[in-house]
């Protein structure tokens, strides 16, 4: 029983969308290049690399490089990446935005858009604002596929930042899941009401599962993003 109620947890429809999106990346260009950026523990990069994707991780904490690595992960640290010059046809970025602020994401963004190939794909996995947005320590600010195009879309918003590189926005996917309450009391402290809280939200997550995260609170997305070869002149 312990197994099943840790599956219907722990369903992420998020994890599957992004295989497809990937699958048919791969059947136009085969034998393409992804890197995982901001890989952590490899929840994707190993999903990928058990999938025959020719895929790297890169991370920024040296200790879970190292972990990957014993697990005969391909990942490396910022400071390897940095120092090789290989490019990439695909670039994941898995809940990684989220955790900066817009003057620290546009260097960060731009940094790595300069090693994707013309044509190449940026795929972006983030929350949206939701009750729960800020339930993680490190989530600074929520993005939205036309907030990200007004900087490093091809046209020309007024806006205080500029992108060396260009994106136009090919696909993208809204994230679904089950209902919970969040800002109540017996969430956070044992009260009468903390075991109905539970019975609620363990029929909630089971709807959500046996639907296939068909219906649900939508409070994410996935944006699959096409680097244009050329950007316009800065204005």
């Amino acid at each position: 029983m312990g197994s099943l109620v840790r599956r219907i947890f722990g369903y992420d429809p998020e994890q599957d969308q992004l295989m497809k999106v990937l699958a048919r990346i791969r059947r136009d260009l085969p034998k393409a290049r992804i890197l995982d950026i901001g890989c952590g523990y490899g929840r994707n990069l190993s999903r990928l690399v058990a999938g025959g994707f020719d895929a790297t991780g890169v991370e920024v904490n040296e200790e879970i490089v190292r972990t990957n690595q014993s697990r005969g992960l391909p990942c490396v640290s910022v400071r390897e990446f940095q120092d090789n010059k290989a490019t990439y046809d695909v670039l994941i970025l898995s809940h990684v935005i989220e955790h900066f602020v817009p003057g620290d994401l546009l260097p960060f963004l731009d940094g790595y858009l300069d090693r994707l190939n013309p044509d190449g794909k940026l795929v972006i996995l983030t929350p949206c604002m939701s009750p729960y947005f800020y339930a993680d320590f490190d989530h600074v600010k929520p993005y939205l596929p036309s907030g990200l195009l007004m900087v490093f879309g091809v046209g020309q918003s007024q806006v205080q930042y500029y992108s060396r590189n260009k994106l136009e926005l090919e696909d993208v996917w809204f994230r679904k899941s089950f209902p919970r309450f969040t800002l109540v009391r017996s969430r956070y402290v044992r009260t009468p009401f903390t075991l109905l809280l539970r019975v609620f939200e363990l029929a909630s997550a089971t709807g959500f599962w046996l639907l296939r995260g068909r219906l649900g609170r939508v409070d994410g997305w996935l944006g699959v993003f096409k680097k244009v070869a050329s950007a316009p002149a800065r204005p």
